[in-house]
């Protein structure tokens, strides 16, 4: 009889430990997938360029938050973007970046607090590598939440 309750208590334990765990999971994926709130994201920069030309893409975040910081700690960049150029520089200085295969982007970390009502600009300077027309999201981080735009540039040859 002591084994047979000893079963049930451990049985009991686990599966109390796996309906926590799913519900902790939920709640974490449910926080996260919000997008970061009260935060504006414009994308500006030409809509056509050549090949070899060097340009700013400027990613403009405006905090809408009457009293709290914003912590931007990344702006991502789709791959499918970036196919058509080379980053030169990027200002602020990024403090590093890498490829994300998740969601196959390239997140330049710069963890810059822009103030409560305070508008920030970040610049990449790219210069166009071939013909095509490149699109894709622009997403500025806060911790693991994010707001996405949109950047859009037509490459021509050269005549």
């Amino acid at each position: 009889m002591k084994a047979k309750k000893i079963l049930l208590i451990g049985c009991g334990t686990l599966l109390f430990l796996t309906i926590a765990t799913v519900i902790i999971v939920a709640l974490f994926v449910n926080h996260v997938s919000k997008d970061v709130e009260q935060v504006a994201v414009t994308v500006n920069g030409p809509a056509d360029v050549v090949v070899g030309q060097t340009f700013d893409l400027e990613v403009v975040v405006k905090n809408q938050r009457s009293k709290k910081v914003l912590k931007l700690s990344d702006i991502d960049i789709a791959e499918v973007y970036l196919a058509g150029f080379t980053v030169s520089s990027t200002r602020p200085t990024a403090k590093s970046n890498m490829h994300v295969p998740i969601d196959n982007s390239r997140s330049f970390t710069f963890d810059v607090p822009v103030a409560a009502a305070a508008t920030e600009s970040f610049i990449f300077t790219l210069r166009a590598e071939k013909p095509g027309i490149y699109r894709g999201d622009v997403d500025v981080c806060e911790g693991m939440r994010s707001i996405s735009g949109m950047a859009q540039t037509v490459v021509k040859d050269k005549e």
